[in-house]
């Protein structure tokens, strides 16, 4: 076994993949399935050698057995959900603003009367302040409720369960929360001193730059605008902003530069580059991510120490599997997922590929020297591509090919931007006057990555959808064929007309894809907490109807997976303040050829000036009815409501706060229902499918028996509804 740690680390991994996506009432029976194939294999001399069947079968068992442990551990967090209880627990990280509230970490000490996993975490939401800072003791009634969204393996529940966070916490009356007392503890110290860098941040960088700044070092991303974080999203370089590998090996690097100047012993800088690496992943939150890159450098020195040279996929490995042995929810960390994919693929194949790009401009000395840090950085990226494209197709739906000159424009400044920062914030504890001036170019890098980042994502397919059926299907004949070229024999002509036949068959399938959607009318109802959008497309065209919630994002992120840079129509639908500030930021990045909208809404800041990227305003009182693409759709509104009218389909928008005795009778007669609120009585309606504005949990308590329509919940994954030519009609969800 040439790997081992790898075949183990992977193999585990893999296991707990399965098992998130199948649940823990079936993960006793997988174990046991393993356990027998384990043994099988082990006892067989045909399959015996080289020991890679049993060794993946026994970590594949272990796997099973320790998410199932995992699992029945949590099993009385179920019995909490809304509840009011006593809780008694230390603010164990930095607070921070979300949604107009102030949001806490707490470690629970004691839940009263109920039962609570032995240092399980909630996530308290506070109108108001209710602790200093980390360590302070907290004591008060609260209502716990589940996360939102959706339970499957990468849901929302399933993920901050991999940070240790299981209950969302709601005081009953902030006025009662006491601080009784304050715990000191070595992670409290590091938080104080991440608070340090933080203020020392905010005192030499400008507002935006310092919020740039602490997600860039920390991976702290609550202080940098959706904007910024979407424009790095749509370019392929969101991997910028959660500190992993690439940060890490950087400050191993600056740290490194610094002792060897200093002519310490070589021992002595050993140890003080793995105390740096140790203070860093602390100080970004021990994130999974961290945590791998952090164990494989360590790895690394400690092979320097014994003049031995760690193999790169080995470290992978061993950190793989000490993070999964740690928490099985591992698995559902999406971060953790892509950076081990992108490890392997830099690891496996950027060597190669970089030979391959030399090759394509011979032997010439001078070129060899100028185009080989391109051709390293090409590589990687290409490399990393490759193999999280397996993960990012199910999991995101989108391909960036901005990805690839985004890396290549970015990647270097931002190697350099991250040990100025480094440097400068750490200045700026001792010698606040200093640091102002080496801000200066740390501003200046600041300004031209998120520059790049703008300029990228707004250029044609930076970043197109390419989700469903479609979609699976070609990464299951890719993966098919590249597994059947391995079993024929490891040959490069092998592989090269497996890649020509996988990118035919893409495009392909792309092309099948779009043909399928010509005179296809797409409305997809997506939800940002409360609220709910509307985004109406055909033949590349698009609008939106509401821009409710607390985020614009979901709505962006929509326009941008069908490549739409502007729109036709955005109207607004209850004039409220997140409204106008959401359809605000929308204008600000797909500027609309009409706007919708009540008077008052134009008393918003925000709106008011994304209005200017609109091309005509028009201000409805009561109601309007507006007739987009050949009359292939038709929106009217009508006091507090609003329908859809596209082929057979009648939708029919419920806001929230509408007063139902406003609604004329004959829009009850719809097909669609979309609630942002469940009415008190929905008599007279008959509509196919009921959609609403919340988790399927949630919709299961305020179901009535009387309901005679399929209902569908928006928190679990955004509802297409494709209205063909013929009037024929699909309801899809992408998960």
């Amino acid at each position: 076994m040439k790997r081992p740690l790898a075949l183990v680390g992977f193999s585990y991994l893999l296991a707990l993949t399965v098992a998130l996506f199948f649940g823990e009432r079936l993960s006793p029976y997988f174990a046991c399935a393993a356990s027998i194939l384990f043994t099988i294999f082990f006892l067989c001399k045909r399959f015996r050698k080289g020991m890679v069947l049993s060794a993946s079968m026994l970590a594949a068992a272990l796997a099973f057995s320790s998410f199932s442990a995992e699992s029945s551990r949590l099993s009385c967090v179920e019995n909490l959900h809304g509840l009011e209880a006593e809780i008694s627990g230390v603010v164990v990280d930095l607070p921070y603003n979300e949604n107009y509230r102030t949001c806490y970490l707490l470690e629970v000490r004691r839940v009263e009367n109920h039962e609570f996993p032995t240092n399980g975490r909630i996530l308290v939401y506070a109108k108001e302040p209710i602790a200093d800072g980390p360590g302070d003791c907290v004591e008060g009634t609260m209502r716990l409720f589940l996360p939102d969204g959706s339970t499957g393996p990468f849901g929302q529940r399933a993920s901050l369960a991999a940070e240790g966070v299981y209950l969302y916490a709601f005081p009953v009356d902030e006025g009662a929360i006491s601080v009784p007392d304050r715990e000191n503890s070595l992670w409290i110290s590091i938080l104080s001193w991440k608070e340090r860098l933080y203020d020392a941040a905010d005192s030499v960088f400008s507002r935006s730059d310092s919020a740039f700044v602490k997600a860039l070092l920390f991976g702290d991303k609550h202080e940098l605008s959706e904007e910024v974080q979407e424009n790095f999203r749509v370019s392929g370089v969101s991997h910028l902003l959660a500190v992993s590998g690439f940060h890490l090996a950087v400050v191993t690097q600056l740290l490194t530069l610094l002792l060897r100047a200093l002519r310490l012993p070589r021992p002595v800088c050993v140890l003080g580059v793995a105390g740096g690496i140790l203070l860093f992943m602390a100080t970004a939150g021990f994130s999974f991510s961290v945590c791998r890159s952090g164990i494989m450098c360590l790895t690394l020195l400690m092979g320097e120490c014994c003049s031995r040279r760690a193999d790169t996929m080995n470290s992978l490995g061993l950190a793989v599997l000490l993070l999964c042995l740690h928490n099985p929810y591992a698995a559902a960390d999406t971060g953790f997922l892509l950076s081990a994919s992108a490890t392997a693929g830099i690891s496996l194949y950027a060597g190669r590929l970089q030979k391959v790009l030399e090759r394509l401009h011979g032997s010439h000395p001078l070129l060899h020297r100028l185009l080989r840090p391109v051709y390293a950085l090409l590589a990687s990226t290409l490399g990393a591509l490759l193999f999280t494209l397996p993960l990012t197709l199910p999991l995101f739906g989108t391909i960036s090919p901005a990805a690839i000159p985004a890396n290549l424009l970015m990647m270097v400044p931002s190697s350099l931007l991250l040990q100025l920062s480094f440097l400068t914030v750490l200045l700026a504890v001792v010698a606040p006057g200093a640091a102002s001036i080496a801000a200066l170019p740390v501003s200046w890098l600041c300004r031209y990555l998120k520059s790049c980042a703008d300029f990228l994502s707004d250029l044609p397919f930076a970043s197109f959808s390419f989700s469903g059926r479609e979609a699976f299907l070609w990464l299951g004949c890719a993966l098919f064929l590249f597994g059947l070229a391995v079993l024929l024999g490891r040959s490069r002509p092998k592989f090269r007309l497996t890649g020509l036949l996988c990118v035919i068959l893409f495009l392909v399938t792309l092309l099948a894809h779009q043909i399928s959607l010509r005179n296809v009318t797409s409305c997809s109802v997506l939800s940002s907490g409360d609220g709910i959008s509307i985004v109406l497309t055909r033949n590349g065209r698009a609008a939106v109807v509401g821009c409710g919630g607390y985020s614009q994002s979901p709505v962006l992120r929509e326009l941008d997976a069908q490549n739409i840079k502007e729109l036709d129509l955005l109207a607004l639908v209850s004039g409220s303040f997140e409204e106008g500030s959401n359809a605000g930021h929308t204008l600000e990045k797909k500027p609309a050829a009409i706007l919708l909208c009540d008077r008052e809404s134009l008393a918003n800041a925000t709106l008011l000036n994304g209005s200017e990227k609109a091309g005509e305003t028009i201000c409805c009182e009561k109601g309007y009815t507006v007739s987009l693409w050949d009359d292939a759709v038709s929106i009217e509104r009508t006091e507090d409501f609003v329908r859809i009218l596209c082929g057979n389909e009648k939708i029919l928008l419920w806001p929230e706060k509408a007063e139902e005795e406003k609604l004329p009778e004959d829009w009850k007669d719809c097909t669609i229902l979309v609630m942002e609120e469940t009415p008190e009585s929905l008599a007279g309606f008959s509509p196919d499918y009921g959609i609403f504005c919340m988790d399927e949990d949630t919709v299961s308590r305020v179901w009535h028996m009387d309901y005679s329509f399929l209902p569908l919940a928006t928190e679990d994954g955004p509802i297409e509804i494709r209205i063909g030519e013929e009037n024929t009609t699909q309801v899809r969800r992408e998960l």
